[in-house]
């Protein structure tokens, strides 16, 4: 081995695919590593055809191995760091009537200084004696290997302890508090369909500046108790769905709060549970966020049958368009409309994925209400959410920012405000349409009523006002029972135990209504909001701000 780092030349290559690496470290909670696969190659060939070039003039592989390394960095700077601002700046630049902030400028001015990069770096390489040139490959290769290994070393142990995180969890699932029992001939199918940040009324009124009420009062009419003080328990997705799946705090479920030992408490709930052993069946949705993809379900459903070959797929994966997002790849997004339409479909690629998904679950729910029951079927519809994939009349829409599930702090990363609002309102009014054939379809073809919950996960992200990350829309449609079990802050925690105690019989007690924040300390604290009823907003600062 310390042959082969003394005399072979690694350390261009190993280079090239380290930033790659680097962000599939940073995701690795999220993403396996296979999503880097391509990106990965991609860099590797650029590297080695850099290699190749020289090495054809230089005839000295120590030499070649410089002059690739030369290249490659010199690519990396200008791709990751210079060639956006550049373009940007350049727009602004005109002689004789003509802008210099043209791609065809920058792409030849780009190939020119790496060719000069190239020849300099061949010329100054050509100079080292042969005992330097030993040397530094040996170093180079050293910090290279070194270098490639921190990412590395980071997803193999953060695998490891998924693994190990997972299986304490399973041994640690919570026991069934209360059993069904005999479940009588008419137990209805139970619809659990979580759209992801959907704010109530008062929100969209106050912030929006959107009536929602048709929308209620059309619920409202079908029989729905909505809950006009809901709030989620949590912030975030994987908070908030372990908890409502599981009708307890996370404090109370699980001593570590990461994505691994949560994991088995939603693919393996206690509501799931609970229902497979009173003799429901189980149905779940792909939905392209592993956490809420509910494989150990009895049917599940996904519009593609196997997983997508990541090789031959011709367009971008999510992870590689987060590379586009961080490189000057985001320029094609502001051109897009100048490209051609087989380009303009590699980049719609994770949005056409996303909207089909979503498409799928909302064309398939309906068609369940004639499966033989009884059935609980799980949908986390990832809308609306962004990216914004729908107007109001189901048309596509793609907002010109890359693929992205916004978890910028400061929220409205590639939107603003105003386009923010304006996106969700529109998917917000074509998801509503949806809805209201769901759930007059199944209504109508139900045998026995069914029970429908339609519920946010939590709010919109951090505005300034915090009441906003927590207020949701949470609407029950009790199926055979009446609404008087039913009050106008309840939250997810306590969805299935009301809901089984008036269903089922059972004596679930209910715990309290609150929400709560995980601090930098990995300590959850009790979130105190405006729990005035309804929730007194006022306007966003800034919000007329792009």
């Amino acid at each position: 081995m310390v042959k082969i780092i003394n005399k072979i030349p690694l350390y261009p290559f190993l280079i090239s695919v380290y930033p790659i690496l680097y962000l599939l470290s940073v995701n690795v909670e999220e993403i396996g590593p296979e999503a880097g696969l391509r990106s990965g190659l991609l860099l590797l060939v650029f590297s080695l055809v850099t290699f190749g070039v020289s090495l054809l003039v230089t005839r000295t592989p120590r030499v070649s191995a410089l002059v690739s390394l030369s290249v490659t960095l010199a690519f990396f700077l200008v791709f990751f760091l210079l060639y956006a601002p550049a373009y940007r700046a350049l727009r602004e630049v005109q002689i004789s009537g003509e802008t210099l902030g043209r791609h065809r400028y920058l792409v030849t001015i780009t190939f020119l200084l790496l060719a000069a990069v190239g020849a300099f770096s061949t010329w100054l390489s050509k100079k080292l004696k042969p005992k330097s040139l030993k040397s530094i490959t040996l170093v180079l290769n050293t910090l290279s290997i070194i270098l490639v290994m921190i990412p590395a070393l980071t997803m193999i142990l953060q695998m490891i302890r998924n693994r190990q995180n997972t299986t304490q969890a399973q041994a640690s699932l919570p026991p069934l508090e209360d059993s069904i029992g005999t479940l009588p001939n008419n137990a209805p199918d139970i619809y659990y369909l979580i759209f992801d940040m959907h704010t109530n009324d008062q929100v969209m009124r106050a912030l929006m500046d959107y009536d929602n009420s048709e929308f209620t009062n059309a619920l409202a009419d079908r029989g729905f108790y909505i809950a006009p003080c809901s709030r989620s328990n949590y912030a975030n997705t994987q908070f908030s769905i372990t908890s409502s799946l599981n009708m307890n705090y996370i404090q109370a479920l699980s001593d570590s709060y990461e994505l691994a030992a949560l994991l088995p408490l939603v693919q393996s709930s206690l509501v799931q549970r609970t229902l497979e052993d009173a003799g429901y069946q189980t149905y779940a949705f792909e939905t392209g966020y592993p956490f809420t993809e509910l494989r150990q379900v009895d049917r599940y459903y996904a519009p593609v049958e196997g997983a997508v070959d990541l090789i031959t797929y011709p367009g971008l994966t999510p992870f590689e368009s987060l590379v586009m997002q961080v490189s000057a790849g985001k320029i094609l997004y502001e051109s897009r409309e100048q490209l051609s339409q087989k380009m303009q479909f590699i980049l719609d690629a994770p949005y056409v994925q996303y909207r089909d998904r979503i498409l799928y679950t909302l064309d398939t729910i309906p068609d369940l209400a004639t499966e033989p029951g009884p059935k609980f079927v799980f949908a986390h519809i990832l809308a609306p959410h962004d990216p914004f994939v729908f107007d109001e009349d189901g048309s596509t829409t793609f907002r010109r920012t890359p693929f992205q599930m916004d978890k910028d702090p400061e929220f409205g990363k590639g939107y603003g405000w105003e386009p923010y609002k304006a996106g969700y309102i529109e998917e917000i009014k074509y998801l509503h349409k949806r809805i209201l054939e769901i759930v007059d379809t199944l209504q109508a073809n139900s045998v026995t009523p069914p029970v429908i919950i339609i519920q946010g996960d939590h709010g919109l992200p951090r505005l300034g006002l915090v009441n906003a990350q927590y207020e949701i829309y949470n609407a029950y449609y009790p199926g055979t029972a009446d609404t008087s079990f039913l009050y106008e802050t309840v939250t997810p925690v306590n969805t299935f135990r009301l809901l089984f105690n008036a269903l089922f019989g059972t004596s679930y007690e209910l715990l309290p209504e609150e929400s709560y924040q995980l601090g930098e300390d990995g300590v959850f604290s009790q979130f105190e909001i405006d729990k005035s009823c309804p929730a007194q907003f006022q306007s966003l600062p800034g919000s007329g701000e792009d």
